[in-house]
């Protein structure tokens, strides 16, 4: 099945879904974040990956922008186009404060994701989402930096990964600020970086520290 194909099926998947009907999909499990601190250094483990363009990232692609990073790859059946696809609300639900945070899907499967494959993707869920992959010792550095699991799975055809389904939150200085769970609903996530971005008071629900 195609990338499209697998992508329009998905659609019509949540479309069924919205609309209280019976759906049946692989889900696979949702693994526990690591508690273990993140060093503010482990965002220098993404220069040199390429982004869905070609461009060669440096210290100086995210400047002084809130990074929002989940680690997936193109073939996943259910968690991480439902990720995308609640990431797409909150950049929707952000309004013009979206621009101060650059969410990154960054592939666990560099050997199947090309730049090509992860623009398409990432594409169908929102223009602003950035994917990134690099070599296999690179994707195997960011993950190892930022406490990711993933593990390929032999399937009849071909293989599959499990992985850790978080998404990460970072500072402009790289500094993790919170972890939300694959479940956590747009809403959440919302309050939660609109605190980070200083728009609204109170303490972070998913906060890191």
């Amino acid at each position: 099945m195609t990338l499209r194909a697998r992508l329009v099926a998905f659609g019509l998947g949540m479309l069924l879904l919205l609309a209280g009907l019976p759906v049946a999909y692989l889900t696979w499990p949702a693994r526990v974040p690591v508690a273990a601190p993140i060093d503010s250094e482990a965002m220098t483990t993404l220069h040199g990956l390429q982004d869905q363009n070609g461009q060669v990232i440096t210290e100086h692609s995210y400047r002084d922008r809130w990074l929002l990073l989940f680690f997936g790859f193109t073939h996943c059946p259910d968690v991480c186009p439902t990720t995308l696809s609640t990431v797409a609300q909150v950049l929707e639900r952000l309004g013009d404060d979206a621009e101060r945070l650059q969410p990154l899907f960054i592939t666990l499967d560099p050997e199947r994701d090309t730049p090509a494959l992860l623009a398409e993707y990432v594409g169908f869920f929102d223009e602003r989402i950035q994917g990134l992959t690099g070599t296999p010792e690179q994707i195997q550095t960011v993950a190892d930096a930022y406490g990711i699991y993933f593990k390929k799975v032999p399937t009849q055809d071909s293989y599959m990964l499990d992985h850790s389904s978080t998404l990460l939150l970072l500072g402009p200085d790289g500094q993790l600020l919170a972890r939300f769970p694959q479940q956590t609903e747009a809403d959440d996530m919302v309050d939660d970086i609109a605190r980070a971005l200083g728009k609204a008071p109170g303490a972070l629900q998913h906060a890191a520290y």
